[in-house]
């Protein structure tokens, strides 16, 4: 079974970005950022691990959420692999988390934040 559960703090801007979708009226959105994950030891270096959210879920985490907030994400771990010379086989192996449940554990903005701005993409 593929499950992932961590909690951590977002450790960079929350980047939204918009794909036009074949099976739904409005465009799909996703949220990608760097998740900070404290060691189980005190002292060591966090671990950083890449997350995506999809949609109202990708939506509302940039709408209350921001760098340095707290929260717990449940989901699934997906790899791939990248070759920055285009080849079809080999590269490096770039994992992400697939966030299908995000917790807010830190108090929420005073006042949510208008829609953050999503950039546009045809890939």
């Amino acid at each position: 079974m593929n499950t992932v559960h961590l909690v951590g703090k977002i450790a960079t801007d929350i980047r939204l970005r918009e794909f036009p979708s074949t099976k739904r009226a409005e465009p799909m959105v996703k949220a990608s950022f760097l998740l900070a994950v404290p060691p189980p030891t005190k002292g060591g270096e966090p671990d950083w691990v890449p997350v995506e959210t999809w949609n109202i879920q990708a939506r509302n985490l940039a709408r209350f959420n921001r760098k340095g907030s707290r929260i717990a994400v449940s989901g699934r771990l997906r790899s791939r692999f990248y070759d920055p010379n285009g080849k079809e086989r080999g590269g490096s192996l770039h994992p992400t988390v697939v966030a299908d449940g995000i917790d807010y554990l830190t108090q929420p903005r005073a006042e949510a934040a208008p829609a953050a701005p999503v950039s546009k993409s045809g890939k």
